[in-house]
């Protein structure tokens, strides 16, 4: 059951029909993020509370260039799990525009035994322009302690040329962790004994994101 909801352009949050889940979808509602936009988003699920979050469409983040310098925008997400709560979400694709930085941070406090499923598409640059800019934090707790802290600088130079990043943090008690190397630019860490990242660089979108979900296959089957 939906307790509280609220929201404004551009994020805008609805509810769907679900079995056994309480279903978000998240709808783009006006154009961000745009330069200087602060945009976040908080969901917190109480104890036992299953819920699922997907996004309709894909983000595009347009910016401007000041200086010689791109003007940041930011999009910052908290999601706290309570103790027993299962959460799948997948945001969209964020497209990072020509002349555009946008700083993405992910806070992720589990409960116990919470479980999560959480994925994460950026792509630098529509096709035949060139890359965007962007950052992308991890901040992951359990019980209120650090589980993963990761900061990565997505350029061009430190992607290995790719410019798509598909990862996905997968967490829960009857989860079974293990590293897996699938390729140079596609990998599956253990990071305890109940939370895995995937991580996979491509030039393709689509591609990129049917590596990840074979990958989280492989590796939680």
């Amino acid at each position: 059951m939906l307790g509280e909801v609220a929201c404004a352009p551009p994020l805008t949050l609805r509810q769907v029909r679900g079995q056994g889940r309480c279903e978000l979808r998240l709808v783009g509602t006006a154009a961000g993020p745009l330069a200087g936009d602060d945009l976040s988003i908080c969901l917190q699920l109480r104890a036992g509370a299953r819920a699922t979050l997907r996004a309709t469409g894909a983000s595009v983040a347009q910016g401007r260039v000041d200086g010689g310098a791109a003007v940041a925008g930011s999009l910052s997400i908290h999601a706290d799990l309570a103790e027993g709560a299962d959460l799948v979400a997948d945001p969209g694709a964020l497209v990072v525009c020509q002349g555009s930085r946008v700083d993405v941070r992910l806070d992720l406090a589990l409960g116990a035994g919470a479980a999560l499923d959480w994925r994460e598409l950026i792509v630098l640059g529509r096709t035949g322009e060139p890359a965007g800019q962007a950052t992308l934090r991890w901040d992951v707790t359990r019980l209120g302690r650090p589980v993963l802290r990761q900061f990565a600088d997505l350029t061009l130079g430190l992607t290995a040329g790719r410019r798509v990043l598909a990862c996905a943090l997968i967490a829960g008690p009857a989860l079974a962790p293990r590293t897996v190397v699938a390729s140079p630019v596609a990998v599956a860490q253990r990071i305890d004994d109940h939370t895995l990242l995937v991580t996979v660089l491509d030039d393709d979108a689509a591609r990129a994101t049917r590596q990840l979900d074979d990958l989280c296959t492989r590796v939680t089957s």
